[in-house]
């Protein structure tokens, strides 16, 4: 089964993208379906208004009018769309990128199993969020009572006095969403649907800022203690900006190489 997973990129993030690919003067690498052989060619310059990546090559190896398939790497982060080949004025070689671009995740490169060798944690806005558009007052439910107070104390060595922040360690995270392990007391605070604004992830040495966080779906976690209820939150990144996307993906993969099995070792017989 493939490890691999392709998103979507909407319009601005595809924009983003190839205006990026453009003015780094990338390489993009392009194949035919099916075909074996795959050909690298230097971008000149992208042409968004026609949106056409001009690549520095006269070569004929595609015929005018040909679909065909590319892909290009940015900032550690490998992009696919379908294309049609084409000749400028000139007689440069031309990629037509119409098509949707995809952006792929492969969850060996991608995927941070971030418990128990990494610090982060996810921090939470309990004011308003939103479910379906509808806004949803946290702010006075988490107010109602002094056990959750109390709860946010326990989750941080500092003692948290403000109750419109929720802290929580993340279990495994990428550029997409991440996964989180709650209780029984914060579990009315994690509904399927909401989207938390603002939520930030902080690093050791580093804090992202997330615009829109939607939790898709929350389900019983098996704990090794059976007088615990525990849950599994699924949260999905919702219109995550380029910029951010970059970060995140960036940080993922410098904490990956960082990692090795000698440290996985020294973390495993603490």
């Amino acid at each position: 089964m493939s490890q691999t997973f392709f998103s979507k990129q909407d319009p601005s993030e595809k924009l983003s993208r190839l205006s990026l690919l453009g003015s780094s003067r990338g390489t993009v690498t392009v194949w035919i379906k099916g075909k074996k052989d795959k050909y690298n060619y230097n971008v000149f310059k992208f042409d968004k208004d026609r949106m056409e990546l001009v690549l520095d090559a006269k070569d004929k190896i595609f015929t005018p009018g040909q679909t065909v398939l590319c892909t290009f790497e940015l900032r550690g982060m490998n992009f696919f769309s379908e294309v049609i080949f084409q000749e400028s004025i000139s007689g440069f070689n031309v990629l037509q990128v119409k098509n949707t671009l995809f952006k792929s995740e492969r969850r060996s490169s991608y995927r941070l199993l971030t418990f128990p060798l990494y610090e982060v944690w996810a921090e939470f806005d309990l004011g308003e969020v939103y479910e379906g558009g509808k806004v949803v007052d946290l702010k006075s439910r988490s107010n109602q009572t002094g056990l959750f107070k109390n709860f946010l104390q326990l989750l941080d060595d500092k003692t948290q006095d403000d109750t419109d922040k929720f802290k929580i360690r993340v279990q495994d995270l990428s550029t997409t969403g991440m996964a989180l392990h709650i209780g029984e007391l914060e579990r009315k605070y994690f509904e399927k649907d909401f989207v938390f604004q603002n939520m930030k992830i902080r690093f050791t040495d580093e804090t992202i800022v997330v615009p829109e966080v939607k939790v898709v779906y929350v389900v019983d976690y098996i704990s090794s203690d059976k007088n615990l209820k525990k849950y599994k939150v699924g949260a999905h990144f919702s219109n995550l900006p380029p910029a951010t996307d970059d970060l995140i993906g960036k940080k993922i993969n410098r904490l990956l190489r960082e990692n090795d099995f000698n440290k996985d070792f020294e973390n495993f017989i603490k």
